[in-house]
């Protein structure tokens, strides 16, 4: 893992924004049709990123282990995370919509 995501503009073929880990990112999700991403994290961290600018707008705690996977709620207000320690956590995220 090289400990960053990057996002791409597709239109013109160059990375748009670096957006960098102390650890690596273990899986993401789109939030909705927003332009933020989560990050799920190899330190047990779920990040928010703005895709335009880079910035790390938030970070939701809860895991004591890497983040395996990420979902959406239908609704788009809700965020679950899960991690290898066995536990499920979900985050409000109305206010990225």
């Amino acid at each position: 893992m090289d400990q960053k995501l990057i996002v791409w503009d597709l239109q013109h073929s160059l990375p748009r924004c670096t957006c960098e880990h102390k650890e690596g990112v273990a899986c993401l999700s789109w939030l909705g049709s927003s332009k933020y991403v989560a990050t799920g994290c190899v330190d047990g961290k779920v990040r928010v990123w703005d895709s335009l600018s880079g910035d790390c707008v938030r970070i939701y705690s809860g895991h004591s282990d890497a983040i395996q996977s990420l979902a959406v709620s239908a609704n788009g207000d809700f965020l679950v995370s899960v991690s290898i320690d066995g536990t499920a956590r979900v985050f409000e995220i109305a206010e990225f919509q």
